[in-house]
This record gives C-alpha cells, structure tokens and sequence, in this order.
C-alpha cells in the first residue's frame, strides 16, 4: 500500500507518486508491504536503483545508515512492531532525497510511530515546512517514544511478575520471564544498532541533513542511550527474580520434605516397634505376659511423643 502526502498552499493532501521529483514543497511517500511493481515503480520515478529498494523486502536487515548510488541516501532504523502477541523489533526504510525535498519511508509491518506521525502531520503542518531533515529527526523521535512506552508496560509486567513469585510461584511465571527477557533481548540488539546510526547522523555522514539540524540529533543519540540501559537493567531485574522463584520453589520443596519426613517419622517408631512384637520368636519374655499388649501400644504412644517433642524444638512443626 502506497501512501503519498505533500504540502501545497499550507494544506496536507493526498499526492501522487510523481511528486517524488518536485521540489516546490516537502513530499512524503509511505509505503506499507510493497510489492514488486511498487518497488519498481518508486525505482523508475525516483532514480533509486531497484537493488537498493528490493533490500526492503527483507526483514532481517540491521540498522545503518547507507550512502547507495543515485539521488537518494538511506537510513534503516528499527522500531517496535505489535502485529502478534510478541513484541518483536521491525526495520524502517527511510530514503532521503539528495536533490529534492522528500522523504521514502518503506516498512514491513505496521508501526505505532508512522501512525503517530500521520497524526501529527494533520495538526502540525511544520513538520513538512522545516525540510526532509526535521521530518526525519521527528521520526526517528516518534519510534524513541514508541520503545519508552514499552519498556514502562515491560516494568509494569516486571512489578506483576515479582509480586507472583512472592505469593503464588508456578511455571507460568517463568514462561512470562522468558518472553519478557526475549522482547528486552531484542530491544538491546536493536537499539544498540540505532544508537550507531544516530552517532552517524550527528557527525553529518548524510549531506541531505544540514550542520544545524544534524547537531540536535544527540538528544535522540542520548534517549537511545537511556534505552539500551533501561533494557539492560530490566534484564538483569528479570534474571534476579528468576532467581528468587528459584529459591521459592526450592523452599516450598523443603518445606514438603519436612512435612514428609514428620509424618514419616511418627509411623516409622510404631511400625518398628509392631514389627518386633510381630515376629513371635520363643523367648520373648513380652509373648506370656497378659499386660504385654498394653505395653506394647503404649511404647507406641510414647514413641510418637518423643518423637513430636523432638521435632517441635527443631521448630519442624
């Protein structure tokens, strides 16, 4: 799906992919799981070679920042997808024009910060004034928010899960730990990668983006920063409670043995005892005596008396 909007007499409207060569005023094509004749299209209008648009239909390209052949540069910056259940990581495309006022953004899955934008393009008309820099600095920017906002639902995931292996430790929490430590795996990778193309960006690697613009890409370089230590540092929350639901599982299973190993005791004496007095050898002095039975159940009692005594100042029960 091929999207195109540009500014004309101080109005967003709906544009036509042709406009990618005009440069009266700022064009923004967005397009949305391209296929090949669109990718062919966009090749034949923009001068882009098409070897460097089909790199769009991969979805394992890592983020950089890459100066291709022709009037265009590309940056490839990886955002947030929520297409399934998983929170996972998807590249964004984002080809800037050397000799005209537009910006190509290409992506794969949808994304809560092109939607963002497209808002934001209805009621701030400067995004598309300032030029292809500004546009491209406040991408990059909505997609920095878009990971913030995740990783305070991933800490809001972390306080639920700690709270659980305190109270009720079982195997669901440890299937949430790992698909919360996989998403923030992802993240680290990903934005590890964003933070060196921003690094580019600011030492002006990319001559589209001018001196003045360049220069405020560090706040952006600064958020990814915070980011990847964010991440960092809710994995190694993750791996401590992984730990303490250890420990709780190993305690509970002491506590069982424990249990156990008390009722086991107050049968093992009695049945000792019943076992001796079972074997009817000759001799036994207790076999001719009438009270002999009544001993013998009573050495029971005291057996397990004893052995209740012993077990309560060990404070086992």
């Amino acid at each position: 799906m091929l999207k195109v909007l540009n500014c004309k007499k101080d109005k967003i409207i709906r544009g036509k992919i042709t406009d990618i060569c005009q440069t009266e005023s700022f064009t923004w094509v967005d397009v949305f799981e391209p296929t090949k004749s669109e990718l062919k299209e966009i090749s034949d209008i923009s001068k882009i070679p098409l070897t460097d648009l089909n790199i769009t239909l991969e979805e394992d390209q890592r983020p950089k920042v890459i100066d291709i052949e022709g009037p265009f540069s590309l940056i490839i910056f990886g955002t947030a997808s929520f297409e399934t259940d998983e929170i996972t990581t998807t590249p964004i495309f984002i080809y800037i024009s050397k000799q005209h006022n537009c910006v190509i953004t290409i992506r794969n899955r949808e994304t809560r910060s092109i939607k963002k934008l497209e808002k934001s393009v209805e009621t701030n008309k400067a995004l598309f004034h300032k030029g292809s820099g500004y546009f491209v600095y406040r991408l990059l920017d909505e997609i920095l928010n878009i990971y913030f906002e995740v990783l305070d639902d991933i800490e809001n995931r972390i306080d639920k899960i700690e709270d659980s292996v305190v109270k009720t430790p079982d195997i669901e929490i440890v299937e949430k730990i790992f698909e919360t430590k996989k998403t923030l795996i992802y993240f680290t990778k990903t934005m590890s990668a964003n933070r060196e193309v921003i690094a580019s960006i600011e030492k002006e690697y990319l001559s589209e983006i001018d001196r003045k613009m360049a220069k405020q890409f560090r706040t952006l370089y600064n958020d990814t920063v915070q980011l990847v230590d964010m991440s960092t540092t809710y994995r190694d929350i993750l791996t401590g409670t992984l730990d303490t639901y250890l420990s709780s599982v190993s305690m509970n299973l002491n506590q069982i043995m424990k249990t156990l190993t008390v009722g086991a005791s107050f049968i093992l004496i009695p049945t000792l005892i019943a076992s001796i007095y079972g074997m009817n050898f000759r001799g036994m002095p207790e076999l001719g005596w009438k009270y002999g039975y009544l001993f013998s159940i009573g050495l029971m009692i005291a057996s397990i008396f004893v052995t209740w005594i012993f077990f309560k100042r060990k404070k086992w029960i």
